[in-house]
């Protein structure tokens, strides 16, 4: 998970913040997409904290531990929400990048497979715990695949037919959405489950792959 946000990282400095500003040049959309981008996560993440039994769900991915009671009491559904709503601006950066660019930036789709692998386990497990059928587990993660394709569907749509500074609002918006949500969510909780040494090395290690990956 500190690996994933460490990716995370590089990919929303050099791929989505960066770009937008080439896009743009000039400050001001860059800082109203990013701003407003962290604001609608951060508004998003509250309401749904407060309407989840499970209480703050940016900690859905405890499905060990004391806390956790081994999985036992945490919903691996709430992991499923969490993970879907993380996905929402990550997909959506990743179609305006492929609109943009005319390819998929690898950096970016990296970032999102390694920062959603460890809780698709994690979420599975907990949702058969309480007794969910595999099938149902299946359809339930299918569907969130579908939310994020059709998220990335609406990145590449919009970017296809708006101007240069709409499409700087749209990537940073993405941006800032994705580093409230390594703050509040990824980057704590793989402090809780591996400690600061680990976590440090962690991000460390992301950022210089997922920087060596966008510049070979």
């Amino acid at each position: 998970m500190a690996f994933g946000s460490g990716v995370l990282v590089a990919s929303l400095a050099y791929s989505l913040i960066e770009e937008a500003f080439k896009m743009s040049q000039s400050i001001l959309p860059v800082i109203i997409g990013f701003i407003s981008g962290g604001l609608a996560f951060t508004i998003a993440n509250y309401y749904l904290s407060r309407r989840s039994p499970q209480g703050n769900i940016r900690h859905r991915k405890k499905s060990h531990g004391t806390e956790a009671g081994g999985g036992k009491d945490v919903s691996g559904t709430a992991i499923l929400v969490g993970s879907v709503m993380d996905n929402i601006p990550e997909n959506m950066a990743l179609g305006i990048s492929l609109a943009i660019g005319g390819s998929v930036d690898l950096v970016l789709l990296a970032a999102i497979f390694i920062s959603n692998f460890p809780e698709g386990l994690s979420s599975s497990e907990g949702m058969e715990s309480h007794g969910k059928s595999k099938k149902l587990i299946l359809l339930l993660w299918t569907g969130a695949i579908c939310i994020g394709t059709i998220s990335s569907a609406i990145g590449f749509t919009v970017s296809s037919y708006t101007e240069p500074n709409v499409l700087a609002i749209a990537l940073s918006f993405a941006a800032g959405a994705i580093l409230v949500m390594l703050g509040e969510s990824m980057i704590p909780e793989a402090y809780e489950q591996g400690g600061a040494s680990i976590v440090g090395l962690g991000i460390m290690v992301g950022f210089s792959l997922a920087f060596i990956l966008g510049n070979v």
